[in-house]
């Protein structure tokens, strides 16, 4: 599958299949460059256009830093924009391993991070991803339960896009 932008039609890179033929099916999305135009055409700060996604949205930037959130993406954090922007994503979500020496990105524990690896795969190899079950380690905050997180990237210009299309609560397993 090709992917292409719905604007100038320049190629984002693979759609998520391995056809790369010219005459393979085409999915659209938009590059950096023409997401600049519109929003500028718009007059609408970025913020404000994430707020149009349903769902917590959150756009990062190549260091796993928060750039900004929609309304949603904040809600579900319980903070404010200026707690959130600028912050490594571990920070941002209370992550109890970015608490550790070294902090969030640079624990044992970082390196299986789903929600790390989903974002660092997006921006390498240019493909989304749909509904990646993730467990961020948050049971600092839940108690017994641990949280399962279904999230989507995709790749805009230099940023990507992370939305949380799902949040559930689930018992830990017994441990024997």
């Amino acid at each position: 599958m090709r992917k292409v932008c719905a604007w100038c039609q320049k190629e984002l890179g693979p759609g998520g299949s391995q056809l790369d033929a010219y005459d393979a099916p085409i999915t659209h999305g938009i590059c950096y460059d023409c997401l600049k135009k519109v929003m500028s055409f718009l007059a609408e700060p970025v913020r404000d256009y994430l707020d149009r996604f349903p769902g917590p949205v959150f756009l990062v930037n190549s260091e796993a830093r928060i750039i900004t959130a929609n309304r949603e993406g904040f809600n579900v954090l319980g903070k404010k924009p200026e707690e959130v922007e600028g912050q490594l994503g571990g920070d941002a979500l209370d992550c109890e391993y970015a608490g550790l020496p070294g902090g969030c990105g640079n624990t044992v524990h970082c390196k299986t991070c789903t929600i790390r690896k989903t974002i660092n795969n997006t921006f390498q190899s240019g493909r989304s991803n749909i509904r990646v079950a993730a467990y961020p380690d948050l049971h600092h905050m839940t108690g017994e339960n641990r949280v399962r997180f279904l999230i989507s990237t995709e790749k805009v210009g230099d940023a990507v896009l992370l939305r949380i299309d799902e949040i559930s609560e689930e018992s830990r397993p017994e441990q024997i």
